[in-house]
């Protein structure tokens, strides 16, 4: 017993250690947010102010960037959820184990292949000569370029793209957990397969689901590679933000401040959407 004891001494001790520089680098991050930017060769100067959280909240870039960032985390993260339900549900229960299988293939390599491969990928697919457009306009089915780029519209699908992986393999394990029988005994009292899955299977997935759902939109708000190769500038996500405040403007108090108002404003969405899964799952049992 003592000899388990102080193997767990041992092992706490390195975590500890990690963890202490952790919370003190985000201290000195928090505490450099209530002063003004120093002259160069210090972070920053002067005395106690709340003036960079005036500037965070009350100007207008910096709301709508936030707010732009909280709102579209949450759509896209929706729209992950949504795809992954199917691609989960077919990896598991498919009758052909092959369409499974290369399902979780192509999750595994999506899951492997680094983020800026990724982007630069989809900046080649997206663009008004990639393989996408000049398929669409082969076909006939459009007759001019679509503009992915430079837009949500191409950020909001790597980001998707970029989260799938994370979404599927959290369903796989709440579609292994489902109770077969319970949508066979809908089956055959006489309810049809759509019937089944709406009002048996998704209410019993719910809270699988809300927890994907938060998982993916804590990844999705910390998004920054994607914003800045396929946005070009044009759209930008609070990480983008940060980023520019403390490299470009080397305003480190603008930058920690700003970071402090993004992650109060993240944990609260969080807390929203558990407390939401919470009154629903609540409410379906």
């Amino acid at each position: 017993m003592e000899a388990t004891n102080d193997r767990a001494k041992y092992l706490i001790a390195p975590a500890l250690i990690i963890g202490l520089f952790i919370v003190a680098a985000y201290s000195y991050f928090g505490l450099s947010s209530f002063f003004v930017k120093g002259p160069p060769g210090s972070q920053f100067a002067g005395a106690f102010t709340l003036d960079n959280y005036w500037r965070v909240l009350f100007t207008g870039t910096n709301q709508s960037v936030l707010i732009s960032t909280l709102g579209a985390s949450f759509v896209i993260s929706v729209i992950t959820v949504a795809i992954s339900i199917p691609m989960a549900m077919a990896i598991v229960r498919s009758k052909r184990p092959w369409i499974g299988t290369l399902i979780m293939l192509a999750v595994a390599v999506t899951f492997l292949s680094g983020g800026v491969t990724r982007a630069y990928s989809w900046l080649i697919l997206l663009g008004n000569k990639g393989l996408i457009n000049l398929s669409l306009v082969g076909l006939g089915i459009i007759d001019r370029p679509i503009r992915f780029l430079y837009n949500w519209s191409g950020v909001g699908i790597a980001i998707t793209h970029y989260l799938l992986p994370f979404a599927v393999f959290t369903l796989i394990g709440v579609v292994q957990n489902l109770n077969v029988s319970v949508e066979e005994a809908a089956r055959s009292l006489g309810a049809s397969r759509t019937t089944t899955f709406w009002r048996i299977t998704m209410p019993i997935m719910l809270p699988g689901l809300m927890v994907t759902l938060v998982l993916v939109y804590s990844i999705a708000l910390a998004s920054f590679l994607f914003p800045l190769v396929l946005g070009g500038g044009k759209v930008r996500m609070i990480a983008n933000q940060i980023y520019d405040r403390m490299f470009t403007e080397y305003d480190v108090p603008y930058a920690a401040a700003t970071a402090v108002v993004f992650l109060v404003s993240a944990f609260a969405s969080i807390w929203l959407i558990n407390f939401i899964a919470k009154k629903i799952k609540k409410a379906v049992s």
